[in-house]
């Protein structure tokens, strides 16, 4: 596992969390959920990190199988979500993380060739508790609550998820 921060103010390369496949094997999430608490471990680590963070998995290039294939990934990909309901504020939207855990988390049959079905429900309530982590930094931090629609409009309708805002699927008026 392999974490790449950029400690410059104005940062906006991705921050790129390689897990590697003894950590996935060995269900060693503890060691990535430190990895990822250092991106928000002061309110300005956690402004600057906001959006940036790419997550790859190493070791699997030999496997013939996509990563969203894999149980032992989807099953990680699970545990670490659990333990760390961040990721809708840090997680970016220019490469496939998003849809990677998404599809570990929501998909109910994997026929293969990367395609997934996805649980509509459960994709609902991921889109829930990822507002849910997003609002909790927010509070913690003490970030602008106007921000906080700002940051969570974009990543609520990536990759052509047309959802309402969760907040308002739960019946919030806020």
């Amino acid at each position: 596992m392999h974490l790449r921060i950029d400690n410059q103010p104005g940062v906006h390369d991705p921050v790129i969390l390689m897990i590697g496949r003894p950590a996935v094997e060995q269900n060693d999430w503890a060691a990535v959920l430190g990895q990822l608490r250092l991106l928000g471990a002061t309110r300005e680590d956690c402004w600057l990190y906001r959006g940036q963070l790419a997550i790859a998995f190493d070791g699997y290039e030999a496997d013939p199988r996509e990563l969203i294939e894999i149980p032992e990934v989807r099953s990680f990909v699970s545990t670490l979500n659990a333990a760390w309901p961040y990721w809708a504020f840090f997680l970016n939207q220019l490469d496939h993380s998003i849809n990677l855990w998404a599809a570990c988390l929501c998909g109910d049959d994997f026929p293969g060739g990367g395609q997934v079905q996805i649980d509509v429900q459960k994709l609902r309530e991921l889109l829930i508790q990822g507002f849910e982590g997003m609002t909790e930094l927010f509070v913690r931090h003490d970030f602008p609550e106007k921000d906080l629609f700002i940051q969570g409009s974009p990543r609520f309708q990536c990759n052509n998820w047309r959802y309402a805002n969760p907040a308002l699927a739960r019946g919030w008026s806020g």
